[in-house]
């Protein structure tokens, strides 16, 4: 018996097939096809939910962003937990992402697609921004943070790590990464005046949080 699905169910597993399909091969080596195969439909259900493979990936980076965002929001709803690690695990997550999902991201962050680069940005600093502003806000209270323009202060940090997080997209030298992750932690410790050693930025910790919001994403909603 033939099982029909609702179009916002076929979408969704379009989408999720292709972000599973763009992180393991990387966005150029996959194709239509291969997204429809991995379903188990025709081309033809492809193209009356996307015009090309551009477009999925469009889908797919929505998609992406809403699972960090609902992800940080489930890892810092702990009201116990200080400033400086609901800090932590931002940035850990954020590096993260352009380490650990290399393949998903190699192609945004290339010159000949800026336009899908600059929406994933603007996106991202829209979610974290406010995020860290109210951090920043609660551990200045505190007295953790010296800082006498938070939300300045973070707009600035969240450019800079854009820069850093374009560098390591686009770089296959462990070791700069490494340095990158060093100069990070140097960089908000100075910004937010806190005592240095209180920020630590760990790759591997990065790593296991990135696990954890592949382990939870759910099935994308259209």
């Amino acid at each position: 018996m033939r099982i029909t699905k609702t179009p916002e169910i076929r979408k969704g597993e379009l989408i999720e097939a292709a972000e599973v399909l763009f992180r393991e091969q990387g966005y150029k080596q996959t194709s239509v096809n291969d997204i429809v195969k991995k379903v188990g439909v025709a081309q033809g259900t492809f193209y009356y939910y996307f015009k090309s493979k551009d477009d999925i990936l469009n889908a797919v980076i929505e998609h992406y962003i809403d699972v960090y965002r609902r992800s940080l929001e489930r890892l810092l709803s702990d009201e116990s937990m200080s400033a400086c690690r609901k800090i932590e695990i931002i940035a850990n997550t954020a590096l993260a992402m352009h380490k650990y999902d290399q393949n998903l991201f190699e192609f945004i962050h290339t010159e000949e697609n800026l336009v899908t680069h600059q929406r994933y940005i603007l996106k991202s600093f829209d979610i974290v921004i406010p995020l860290i502003t109210r951090i920043v806000e609660q551990g200045k209270e505190a007295g953790i943070f010296d800082v006498a323009y938070p939300r300045e202060s973070v707009e600035m940090l969240v450019y800079a790590f854009g820069y850093l997080e374009d560098r390591i997209a686009m770089s296959g030298d462990d070791e700069r990464y490494y340095r990158m992750i060093q100069a990070a932690e140097d960089i908000m410790t100075r910004v937010l005046g806190v005592e240095r050693g209180k920020l630590k930025f760990d790759p591997s910790e990065a790593a296991n949080i990135l696990q954890q919001i592949h382990a939870h994403a759910p099935l994308p909603e259209v």
